[in-house]
């Protein structure tokens, strides 16, 4: 199970070879001397990324009965990243949900306060763009930000016993909002990753 976490690194690099001299006056490090120091203080490298990755993100919504009805449902988000010149990656994705939703909504001055149920089907793309950051908790020592928001084409449809008003609002917000996970990267070469994500609702399938 990935869990993001956010270290703090000190690094501190010290030349050796500067003896003080008479009059205040030191010696310059030989070249020799630098280039060791140098070497033995090099960050290692990181492994190199896929050109490419294709993405499967499957919710972990909890699923919470009320009722005869129930609150969660499900969405899948996939598609393929691939790598822009400046080191983002950017896709298309196909998203489709089925969100259930149970309880009641609005202030209690709302007349409208009734606990009613909807649920919200949603069909269509997703524009995706992947931030690459450094995480030493991640197999590559890299992960990804992974942002989505949906296109215009975007469609959804909204059915349940809920005032027309709440079932429009419930609507333009998941055809408007974006949403954001991270996750570990696999370096050039690995094989395929399944991983569920505990800082999220999500499980990332990887290849």
């Amino acid at each position: 199970m990935y869990r993001r976490t956010i270290t703090s690194l000190a690094a501190a690099l010290a030349l050796a070879g500067l003896t003080p001299m008479a009059g205040g006056a030191q010696s310059a490090p030989s070249s020799r001397t630098i280039a060791l120091t140098l070497t033995d203080g090099a960050m290692p490298a990181r492994p190199a990324l896929k050109p490419v990755y294709h993405v499967r993100l499957t919710s972990t919504w909890p699923q919470e009965a009320a009722g005869g009805c129930r609150n969660g449902g499900e969405e899948t988000i996939e598609g393929t990243l691939a790598r822009e010149a400046d080191g983002t990656y950017t896709g298309t994705f196909a998203r489709r949900t089925e969100l259930l939703f149970c309880g009641t909504h609005g202030s209690h001055h709302d007349a409208e306060t009734a606990a009613c149920d909807l649920a919200l089907t949603g069909r269509g793309d997703v524009s995706v763009t992947g931030v690459v950051r450094d995480d030493e908790a991640s197999p590559s020592g890299q992960e990804v930000r992974l942002v989505w928001t949906p296109a215009g084409a975007h469609e959804a449809s909204v059915r349940g016993a809920c005032a027309p008003a709440f079932k429009q609002a419930m609507k333009e917000m998941y055809l408007s909002t974006p949403h954001a996970v991270e996750f570990p990267l696999t370096s050039a070469g690995a094989g395929p990753r399944t991983e569920r994500l505990e800082n999220y609702a999500w499980k990332v399938e990887l290849e």
